[in-house]
C-alpha cells in the first residue's frame, strides 16, 4: 500500500513538473500580473522599407507619456516625464 502511494504520488510530482517545465511564458505572465493596473494604449504601424515597425503609446498612472517602437530586430521605449505634455504648442 505504501509503495502504491509512493507511486503515484512520484508520478503525479513527475507529470506536474514536465507540464509547467514545457507550459508557455503567456500562463505565468498571466498569474504574475494579475493584479497589474492596465492602461489603455494606442497602437499604430509605420511603412518603412525593410522593417516590420509597430508603436505604441501610452500614460503611465503617474502621469507620463510613453512611446514604444518595436522593430524585427530592435525596439526603444521614450517617456516624458514632464507635466506639460498636453499642452499643445
Amino acid at each position: 500500500m505504501k509503495q502504491t502511494i509512493l507511486t503515484v504520488t512520484t508520478s503525479v510530482l513527475i507529470t506536474c513538473g514536465i507540464a509547467f517545465g514545457t507550459a508557455k511564458a503567456g500562463l505565468w505572465e498571466r498569474a504574475t500580473s494579475l493584479l497589474d493596473t492596465t492602461v489603455p494604449t494606442t497602437s499604430f504601424a509605420i511603412e518603412a522599407k525593410g522593417w516590420n515597425m509597430r508603436g505604441y503609446e501610452f500614460v503611465t498612472p503617474t502621469g507620463a507619456r510613453c512611446v514604444s517602437m518595436t522593430g524585427t530586430e530592435k525596439g526603444g521605449l521614450s517617456c516624458d516625464f514632464s507635466k506639460d505634455w498636453t499642452r499643445g504648442e
